[in-house]
């Protein structure tokens, strides 16, 4: 069985960094980079960060998303002692000079069907959460919404589970910008939002594919404290059962008791509904229903 490391945006971009020469010693993100380089090296555990650079052309095209995906596979190869030698302090940096790699990639440009679901999702959390009102009823009202409006998400509904929770840690990364007078910028932090549930929705993907790891163990690496949170909480409760009891005792790390067990009877009615065999996944005739969506999110988000 093999274990594949799943890297976020930030590490795939920070372990670029190390084979371009970057500082290390004062960076509190580069040093466990080359730490988790190290760790994985010696344990012939292998890389993948596809939907990383997904998220890198998104944003900056294809040539920049192939440039530093030659720099990230510089550091993948480099010998384990150098990344040690970072990561423990010894050096300030790499102690060699690195080339990178040639690499040849597909069009990565285009948005994956799926972010484009977490981008309507997240545009929809992000306007609850700058609406008033209690945090419960707008928890409850993205979970109505999903179940008439979209679909029911459960990456990005575990994002949310944290996010709007009563009892969240600090929320200012999530969504960048969102008290922003540009409201550009603030789109630009729901779309990052997005990836960061893409990231997980992918890893879920891949986790449940081979449920019984036969073939591969998947681990994630991500410095986002939320999405690491979220991440927690889905594979919990996935390993706990799908019982309102057991999905409310994960919640009430976020939400108090009463409300915790709102939510859950939602979420489980949601679930069985999803999982009955009359269930019949939403369509439209429409082509451009997922732009609508989209454009309509975005423009609620702006005139907010």
């Amino acid at each position: 069985m093999s274990t594949i490391i799943l890297p976020d945006r930030n590490v795939a971009s920070r372990i670029a960094q190390l084979a371009q020469g970057k500082k290390t010693v004062n960076d509190k993100q580069l040093r466990p980079c080359a730490a988790l380089l190290s760790f994985a090296h010696l344990l012939g555990i292998q890389f993948e960060p596809g939907i990383a650079f997904h998220e890198l052309a998104h944003r900056a095209g294809n040539a920049e998303a192939e440039q530093e995906l030659g720099w990230f596979r510089a550091a993948d190869n480099a010998p384990p002692q150098d990344m040690l030698n970072v990561a423990l302090g010894r050096c300030d940096g790499v102690s060699r000079t690195y080339a990178s790699c040639a690499v040849q990639m597909p069009d990565m440009a285009k948005a994956l069907k799926r972010w484009n679901r977490n981008y309507i999702a997240a545009l929809k959390v992000l306007e609850l959460d700058v609406a008033k009102g209690k945090a419960l009823d707008k928890m409850l009202h993205l979970l109505d919404w999903m179940g008439s409006s979209l679909i029911f998400a459960g990456p990005a509904v575990m994002l949310a589970c944290v996010y709007l929770g009563t009892h969240s840690p600090s929320r200012k990364n999530v969504f960048k910008d969102k008290n922003s007078k540009d409201r550009a910028a603030a789109i630009a932090g729901v779309k990052n939002a997005a990836w960061d549930i893409t990231h997980l929705s992918d890893f879920i993907r891949l986790v449940n594919k081979d449920p019984h790891r036969t073939e591969a163990q998947y681990l994630f690496a991500s410095f986002d404290t939320h999405l690491r949170l979220a991440t927690k909480l889905l594979l919990e409760i996935s390993k706990l059962g799908y019982g309102v009891d057991q999905i409310a005792g994960q919640l009430t790390q976020w939400w108090s008791e009463k409300d915790a067990m709102r939510i859950a009877h939602e979420i489980k009615a949601h679930l069985d509904r999803i999982n009955s065999p009359s269930h019949v996944p939403k369509t439209s005739d429409d082509p451009d229903f997922i732009p609508k969506m989209i454009e309509a999110g975005e423009q609620r988000l702006i005139a907010l």
